[in-house]
């Protein structure tokens, strides 16, 4: 059965974890010191710049087998949101072993389907579930019927490389649709930084079936696909890396990636490989952060989506950083300006 979790780290990386956490609790006390004196440059809030500034160092000194050792594995993640929203955890294991976990009941009929980010090479954060579980809770309220999300713990590199990822979430879409009869117009794809990659991975292989990837035809197209401080370009020459540096918690080298063609690197892509994308996905929805050091890139892949759909909207919050309304999860924020206008786009599609 395959793992989310890669190579355990060695005793030295474990024993070197506790220098790190005295490097970012350094850089998050110098931040807040020297913050007042920075005339409005960095993030939108004060807590905000001190965290992001504890954040960069985090990314920027450690392996990614620390990262997984630290947070656990995606399933971990889940049970324990489960218990503290004091909700039923409910999961199904697929043919290739994957893990799917429900935030909500099987007998829905409004589906989100949600990848998770954080460049492949890390489990999901109880942010990004708490999260999605609050996004189903609150559109099930509004809707006045039960909204659910599914939420795949695909397997990570380095364990899992590239297009396994993209294979399992087919599968996921698999599930949903030929295995348990849910509607395409019923489901909306949506994921968050290289769960926005994946997403935009399966629009094209629904357009152009990738040869290493089962072919999947829908009978009809998704009610929406949602990208999210999409990740789009691996390289990192873009001027928003250096322009927003300060407003960012993510570095240059969490934003880099290996392995590069069309369905995983938009930024490839002449608009045409994207036609007829309004036969897979009736509407389209792209955020991101005005403070993100990936925007530029997102901004050219959401002008490449428009001529291909005639129906995508596209949000920038100005200051924000990547992902931003997750970030304001873990910090406990309720009702991020984020969160609001992806959750009013899909009240009117689902």
């Amino acid at each position: 059965m395959a793992s989310t979790q890669g190579r355990e780290p060695s005793l030295m990386e474990k024993l070197l974890l506790l220098p790190h956490f005295g490097k970012v609790i350094l850089s998050a006390v110098l931040s807040l010191c020297t913050s007042p004196f920075t005339g409005g440059a960095g993030a939108n809030t004060l807590l905000k710049n001190v965290v992001f500034a504890a954040l960069r160092t985090h990314f920027e000194n450690i392996s990614t087998s620390q990262e997984g050792y630290i947070k656990g594995t995606t399933e971990k993640v889940y049970l324990d949101v489960a218990k503290k929203a004091m909700f039923q955890p409910d999961t199904d294991v697929l043919a290739s072993g994957m893990k799917v976990h429900w935030l909500g009941t099987k007998s829905a009929d409004k589906i989100i389907l949600y990848l998770h980010g954080g460049g492949y090479v890390v489990p999901a954060t109880p942010a990004h579930v708490q999260w999605c579980y609050d996004l189903g809770k609150a559109l099930s309220e509004k809707q006045g019927r039960s909204v659910s999300c599914v939420f795949p713990s695909y397997t990570l590199a380095p364990e899992a490389q590239y297009p396994t990822q993209l294979v399992q979430a087919i599968e996921c879409v698999d599930m949903l649709v030929n295995k348990m009869g849910k509607k395409p117009s019923n489901i909306i794809i949506a994921g968050d930084s290289a769960g926005g990659n994946l997403t935009l991975a399966v629009l094209s292989h629904l357009l152009h079936p990738h040869s290493e990837v089962p072919e999947l035809k829908l009978s009809e197209p998704f009610a929406g696909a949602v990208l999210l401080s999409p990740w789009t370009k691996f390289t990192t020459g873009d001027a928003s890396f250096k322009r927003n540096q300060s407003s960012d918690y993510i570095t240059p080298g969490v934003a880099s990636g290996k392995k590069y063609d069309n369905y995983n690197m938009a930024d490839l892509t002449e608009p045409s490989w994207f036609k007829g994308l309004d036969k897979v996905a009736k509407d389209i929805f792209v955020w991101g952060g005005g403070g993100e050091i990936l925007i530029d890139s997102i901004n050219a892949t959401a002008e490449k989506l428009k001529k291909a759909h005639p129906r995508v909207e596209y949000v920038v919050q100005p200051g924000a950083s990547h992902e931003d309304f997750i970030i304001d999860t873990l910090l406990g924020y309720k009702d991020a300006q984020g969160t609001k206008v992806v959750r009013s786009w899909m009240e009117q599609r689902l």
